[in-house]
């Protein structure tokens, strides 16, 4: 294939560089398995893949070309013409805005900060632990990469998705697998569908206790309608998934045939996905948890919320999670302007300070958005270095 691409993520998606093993639970069970076994195992696994799933081509997910593609810069630009009406509108001050941020607790910053990266390794080794429900185990003869390429893949993902809208991400972390390893990158798009309705689930639980507690009978009717809104999407979410078991056949009749293969793989990974759930829900509220606690480090560090701790607690937990929320519409790479705006309302019922609460703001996105853009940025250039490093190697060898 010819590339004509100068962003370097083109190549990152074509490169197949070699597979590095993982230790698994099945180590004992795959020493007692006949190599041929295994294979065949593995030759299931894989056999629909490279002759029936359709090509993806680096233009397709190049995130150099989607970012500079007018979807992403129009509504960026629109976004931040509102956000500074908004901001004129609500007069934020600028000045009282930065002493605000001077004045910050730097230790409880600190915290967010550490807090916030924990759920990177949290959120990899659930998606390792989906992976292997579909299959993919030393066992059938599939060799996932190491903890720390599964954490880089699942970080330069949440770096495009930062940077350009509609969750490109998410369709790069499994492109990003299938350069590693060769499987099917449908299949584990999966995975990645699955670890979303995970997540959407486990806000839901947590998200409308924060609010009973937090707001108690003052809760404004946005906030219910988002309420019924989230709702809606679970159910939507979970009607889906029962579709989806109970006439796969059906379905995969209605899907063109040039598709076909995609649909399969997708179906296999998502719904395969469920097992060991009770794992798989304690490491997703774990994931939430840490996600609460940032914004809970941030309100102590600027005394944003006041009131008993649990008051303090079940706010944060609300604002947190309906920032997380906010991003699951596409509009924006990041959600940037809706998320802030959102913030801003959801503060607003604790504080009428408004210098303050953009304080905090900008301090959580620092957190949560900006520091993905650098070292997200950072991360990317260094896995792409060293795959363009490998393949010269491989070159002069042959």
């Amino acid at each position: 294939m010819h590339n004509t691409s100068k962003f370097p993520e083109d190549k990152l998606i074509t490169q197949n560089t070699s597979t590095s093993s993982v230790s698994t639970d099945n180590t004992i069970i795959e020493a007692s398995i006949p190599a041929e076994d295994i294979e065949k195992k593995k030759a299931e696994l894989l056999q629909q893949e490279s002759n029936q799933e359709p090509e993806i081509t680096p233009d397709q997910l190049s995130i150099g070309k989607r970012l500079l593609n007018w979807r992403t810069i129009v509504p960026l630009v629109i976004v931040v013409v509102a956000l500074v009406y908004f901001a004129k509108q609500a007069h934020i001050n600028p000045q009282q805005t930065w002493a605000a941020i001077k004045a910050a607790k730097i230790w409880f910053l600190l915290a967010a900060f550490l807090t916030y990266y924990l759920s990177f390794p949290i959120r990899t080794l659930r998606w390792r632990f989906l992976l292997e429900n579909i299959g993919y185990t030393k066992t059938n003869g599939v060799h996932l990469p190491k903890f720390p390429k599964l954490l880089e893949i699942l970080y330069i993902s949440w770096f495009a998705n930062v940077i350009v809208p509609a969750k490109l991400g998410d369709l790069y972390r499994a492109y990003l697998l299938r350069t590693e390893t060769g499987l099917p990158a449908s299949r584990t798009f999966g995975t990645v569908l699955a670890e979303r309705l995970l997540d959407l689930l486990v806000l839901l639980m947590l998200f409308i206790p924060a609010v009973i507690i937090s707001l108690h009978e003052n809760l404004p009717g946005q906030l219910r309608a988002g309420l019924i809104v989230t709702l809606a999407l679970v159910v939507v979410g979970a009607v889906a998934l029962f579709v989806l078991r109970t006439f796969p056949r059906q379905i995969a009749r209605l899907v063109p045939t040039r598709f076909r293969a995609h649909y399969n793989h997708f179906q296999e990974g998502t719904l395969g996905s469920f097992r060991r759930v009770p794992r798989l829900g304690t490491l997703t509220v774990g994931v939430w948890a840490c996600e609460s606690l940032r914004f809970f480090f941030v309100a102590l560090a600027f005394g944003l919320i006041s009131g008993n701790l649990l008051h303090i607690i079940a706010a944060s937990l609300f604002i947190a999670l309906g920032e997380a929320l906010l991003t699951v519409v596409p509009f924006t790479g990041g959600g940037v302007g809706l998320v802030e705006g959102g913030m801003f309302a959801m503060i607003a019922l604790f504080t009428t300070n408004t210098s303050q609460a953009a304080a905090a703001i900008l301090t959580d996105r620092t957190i949560s958005l900006f520091s993905i853009l650098v070292f997200g940025f950072i991360v990317f250039m260094v896995a792409f270095g060293r795959d363009a490093r490998k393949a010269s190697l491989k070159q002069k060898t042959v």
